[in-house]
């Protein structure tokens, strides 16, 4: 964890500053379940604009049912745009090892599509001329994730997630022209601080805050790929995100003991 932070903000930092990527990975999902009948509803922004929602429930001990929606739309008239919209389905298991620490893992798919527009190149004073992008993308996806979860208090949380993405391409074209990509697989680790809000114990406080960074990498990635749209297609992508959780099962528990209050 350590030396796992600097190096995702890093990458966060110099990739936000980037170019437009086509493929722009949802966050992982590590939901702060413990029990069934738990359930886990989380809105959360990336640094770009870009929303996303996520919902997560416990029917039974030990299992995660989980949907998660993605989406960003530019002003199609300026020169660079970015417009996307994804989702994705899951289920899960989690184990809560000790009071303090909680592991589990998903596994999903998902789809999604997305467009967009830049040039890049050219030189100075007029010489050259820069290459442009406009790139229309369909998508599925098939992934799998693990994470962990430590608790020191009944405040504060940190931990970390990893998820391995196969990307395939079912619409490719860059101005209109078909690319030679089916698909490629991403690496995909995040890690997070979270704060519940709330008075007594962590199963009594129906708010948490997160913050969140991560990155996405094409495995096998040739950097000199002579390819220009292959290569910006492959490009790794750094994110960080701003989020709230609401845990429905903490507010009905509260109302039950008022009501046994009473």
């Amino acid at each position: 964890m350590k030396n796992l932070l600097p190096s995702l903000l890093a990458c966060s930092i110099v990739q936000l500053l980037a170019g437009c990527v086509v493929y722009m990975p949802m966050q992982c999902a590590a939901p702060q379940i413990t029990d069934k009948k738990q359930a886990e509803v989380t809105a959360s922004t990336y640094l770009n604009g870009r929303f996303e929602i996520a919902g997560t429930y416990s029917p039974v001990p030990h299992l995660l049912v989980r949907a998660a929606s993605s989406s960003l739309r530019d002003d199609v008239k300026d020169s660079t745009y970015y417009r996307g919209r994804q989702y994705d389905v899951s289920l899960g298991s989690y184990w809560q090892l000790s009071p303090r620490w909680l592991v589990g893992g998903l596994g999903g798919y998902g789809k999604g599509r997305s467009a967009a527009g830049y040039s890049q190149g050219g030189f100075l004073l007029g010489v050259g001329e820069p290459v442009r992008h406009d790139f229309d993308v369909r998508f599925n996806k098939l992934f799998g994730e693990a994470y962990g979860i430590y608790q020191p208090n009944e405040v504060y949380s940190v931990g970390a997630a990893y998820r391995v993405t196969q990307v395939n391409f079912t619409t490719l074209t860059d101005a209109g022209v078909p690319l030679d990509l089916r698909g490629m697989v991403r690496s995909e680790p995040m890690v997070f601080v979270r704060a519940r809000l709330g008075q007594g114990s962590v199963d009594n406080r129906p708010v948490q805050f997160q913050v969140a960074w991560g990155s996405s990498t094409t495995f096998g990635d040739d950097p000199k790929d002579s390819r220009d749209s292959i290569r910006d297609l492959k490009q790794g992508r750094g994110y960080m995100t701003v989020g709230i959780s609401i845990f429905p099962h903490c507010l009905l528990r509260k109302e039950q003991s008022a009501g046994a209050v009473r």
